[in-house]
């Protein structure tokens, strides 16, 4: 079958026309090849543009870059470069610097476009060999999927029923050019020893043995689907938001259903699946008779528990941020806070508070971790107490608490913004004869 041919059905049974498309150029032959089928292709896309990520991890990197650069350019197409910097972590190499080029890649979608990647048949068998060797689940063996969200669009793999010879065989015809990454003869690299030492020899065997292999990866999409399906009838139970897992959800389903309601609110909050020792702990911890007790880390999350809800916590709330002065607030004003955005003059939700303005050449600032013994009195509250009794009055969980914005005037708490307007600092956004006596703060929370 003509690549072209492949590309145009998979764009048409995946309803892709008129999208945009961030085509993943690595420089290889299968990206090369991708590319060559979409510009080739009387299918009409919104555009197609082509980013190629440096990873600087050979002393080939820049030439890489080069040769893509000018292969955009003989083909009329907008070129993009990202450079990442791959450090050794938990994943790997191979993992690391895979996060770290999709995170590139990310950058340059737009709402509803795609980014398209050149995955091939042979690469899903050495997916799911590799989930194999990991003992994965049914989630892990559904490998790679041809279409699926991603961010603010969708991830597409035109080829992924593609062999690798068909590849080969179109480059060759077309007198493409590619490059040849030398890390992919080295076979201490998973992928590099599957592909070398034991799918060919399995192909040699079985000739059909990665279409099969393909095959049972699909079925496996399949079970994965249904088991969302599960999950989401689960979770729809609850009455929180989909950040927070209910444990009286939670507890009353067999220990299957838990399991996948687990790894499914997981995925959700894009945390880091879990091994079936961790999945089993964090189920444990959960039914611990201490919140503070509970702290389970899955790569840059943890999971945490607070007023019998679970609950995903990004890393990234360690240090209290330092206190923001804010010079004018007359006009329309957005600040960054750990936990979310912070615009004065503008309503946000319920997450808004409105309070009596603040007098000319007063001192308004934003701070964080006020000391718990702070003495507060919400407007809808009939005396006052210390903060740290009403973070708990309020829900606040523990570890959300020193990233709460705090509206103060001349050092004086007037709002915790998102939740309270001080007594005596409160006033109603529907009185329309108090507008230009209102400062209303919002809150857009992450």
């Amino acid at each position: 079958m003509s690549l072209v041919l492949a590309v145009n059905q998979f764009i048409e049974q995946h309803q892709l026309l008129k999208r945009r498309f961030i085509v993943g150029l690595s420089g290889g032959i299968d990206s090369v090849v991708l590319l060559d089928a979409l510009v080739k292709s009387p299918l009409k896309t919104a555009q197609i543009i082509a980013v190629h990520v440096n990873h600087g991890l050979s002393t080939n990197a820049n030439h890489w870059q080069r040769f893509c650069q000018q292969r955009c350019a003989e083909l009329g197409i907008e070129y993009h470069c990202e450079q990442v910097s791959v450090e050794r972590s938990k994943l790997g190499i191979e993992g690391e610097a895979r996060l770290q080029r999709y995170q590139a890649l990310e950058k340059h979608m737009s709402e509803g476009s795609v980014l398209v990647t050149a995955q091939h048949l042979d690469d899903q068998t050495e997916t799911l060999m590799l989930a194999l060797k990991r003992g994965s689940g049914v989630l892990g063996l559904a490998s790679m999927a041809p279409c699926i969200e991603f961010k603010r669009g969708l991830h597409a793999r035109p080829l992924l029923n593609v062999t690798r010879r068909e590849i080969e065989r179109w480059a060759s015809k077309n007198k493409l050019k590619w490059i040849e990454d030398e890390s992919n003869q080295d076979p201490s690299f998973d992928r590099n020893y599957l592909r070398h030492h034991v799918i060919n020899a399995l192909n040699e065997r079985w000739p059909s043995f990665s279409k099969n292999v393909a095959r049972s990866a699909a079925l496996c999409q399949e079970a994965v689907s249904l088991a969302d399906d599960v999950a989401q009838d689960d979770l729809s139970q609850q009455s929180s938001p989909v950040e927070q897992l209910e444990l009286a959800i939670l507890n009353p389903l067999s220990k299957a259903r838990q399991n996948n309601l687990l790894r499914y609110w997981l995925r959700l909050n894009e945390v880091l699946l879990p091994s079936s020792k961790q999945l089993a702990e964090i189920i444990q911890q959960a039914n611990s008779a201490d919140d503070s007790a509970m702290k389970v880390i899955l790569g840059d999350k943890s999971i945490r528990r607070f007023q019998q809800r679970l609950y995903s916590v990004s890393d990234s709330l360690k240090e209290p941020q330092q206190s923001i002065l804010i010079d004018d607030i007359s006009n329309t004003m957005s600040y960054d806070s750990p936990l979310g955005i912070v615009k004065f003059n503008a309503v946000c939700g319920t997450e808004s508070v409105s309070i009596n303005r603040p007098a000319q050449g007063s001192k308004v600032t934003i701070e964080f971790a006020l000391p718990g013994s702070t003495k507060a009195w919400p407007s809808t509250r009939n005396k006052r107490r210390n903060l740290k009794k009403l973070w708990q009055e309020f829900s606040i969980p523990p570890w959300e608490r020193p990233h709460v914005p705090c509206l103060c005037v001349d050092g004086q708490l007037v709002a915790v913004i998102g939740y309270w307007a001080e007594t005596g600092w409160d006033c109603n956004q529907d009185d329309e004869n108090r507008v230009t006596d209102m400062l209303t703060i919002g809150w857009h929370k992450h």
